[in-house]
């Protein structure tokens, strides 16, 4: 498969385990560098009537919290005991954003497949034939009359050996029942299949954008105080790491709203302690169409053909309709 443009992210968003991801990698890199936590709880140092009540000692307490507690992160509704402290995601509310829709979904995204990636071989335009013969003077082949398909063939498709799959570029009809290819070759006993110029399927992806909430539980039991520590450590994580795990999955324009300590009595646990806090943000949804190879000949001999893996709706009288003759496409 490949890109012609996409976003960070393609299909549905995975919010959650992203969000989740991001509050590991953020609490790791902060155990792996302790000197942040200085940082996150530098006031209590700085304010000189924070520093007298609490100072240095405090925060040397909210580091061996931290540093002493492997702090899992859950997504919100485990079923198998949860340790503390920890820290749970869930998704709040997911809605599209309406100022910002277009009529049907349009972006200027393509993204081009394989018939690998689709499981959908691409078939011969002409079937495996023997020429007639080819003139290494002119590089014309000139192929049997009882070949089907013949007027099919157009300049950038390639004549190739199905026996070994060696091929040369069609340049381009000649005469009544023939076809150019490069001059002064040595061809023997060999034959011919015609396939298309284009070997892949184009499909337009499409796009719409949500504004989306998460909430990140700060969970602690026994000693609320280091509820404290647990929310500090997390929100300043929400914060350095906005630009660098958030935004660049995509998670645009974020903004931050917390809530008050609670009891919490969902744990069915005494004595645990919780606070959320809300991460809200813009992100984006993407799909592909249905693919579709690209238009390499038209017949208008009999109607209207067209040498694709289309398929246009066929009137009645079916003036236009796709190929689906064997061993065409």
């Amino acid at each position: 498969m490949n890109n012609v443009y996409c976003p960070t992210n393609t299909g549905i968003y995975q919010g959650d385990l992203i969000i989740k991801t991001a509050v590991e990698l953020a609490l790791n890199d902060i155990r792996q560098n302790p000197w942040i936590i200085e940082d996150i709880f530098g006031s209590l140092i700085e304010n000189p009537y924070l520093s007298q009540i609490y100072g240095m000692k405090e925060i040397d307490r909210a580091k061996e919290f931290f540093l002493n507690n492997d702090i899992p992160v859950y997504m919100r509704h485990r079923v198998d005991k949860q340790e503390f402290p920890c820290v749970t995601i869930s998704i709040g509310d997911s809605k599209e954003d309406n100022s910002l829709a277009v009529l049907g979904d349009a972006s200027h995204m393509v993204t081009e497949y394989s018939a690998d990636d689709l499981g959908n071989p691409i078939k011969f335009i002409v079937n495996p034939f023997t020429p007639i013969s080819y003139d290494p003077d002119t590089g014309i082949v000139e192929v049997p009359e009882d070949v089907e398909g013949y007027r099919y063939i157009e300049a950038g498709q390639i004549a190739v050996d199905p026996n070994t799959g060696e091929g040369y570029i069609v340049q381009g009809r000649a005469g009544n029942n023939g076809f150019r290819i490069d001059e002064g070759l040595v061809l023997s006993n060999q034959q011919f299949a015609i396939v298309p110029q284009y070997q892949q399927y184009r499909a337009r992806r499409e796009i719409t954008r949500s504004q989306e909430s998460y909430n990140i539980g700060c969970h602690v039991e026994g000693d609320p105080s280091t509820l404290m520590f647990l929310y500090s450590i997390v929100k300043y994580a929400m914060f350095r790491y906005r630009e660098g795990l958030f935004e660049f999955q995509n998670f645009q324009l974020s903004n931050i709203t917390s809530t008050d300590l609670i009891r919490n009595d969902a744990f069915g646990i005494e004595n645990v302690y919780s606070r959320w806090i809300t991460l809200k943000g813009q992100i984006e949804e993407t799909w592909v169409k249905v693919p579709h190879r690209f238009i390499e000949s038209v017949d208008f001999t009999n109607g209207i053909k067209i040498l694709s893996n289309s398929e246009p709706e066929a009137p009645e009288d079916e003036i236009w309709r796709p190929i689906e003759e064997e061993g065409e496409e």
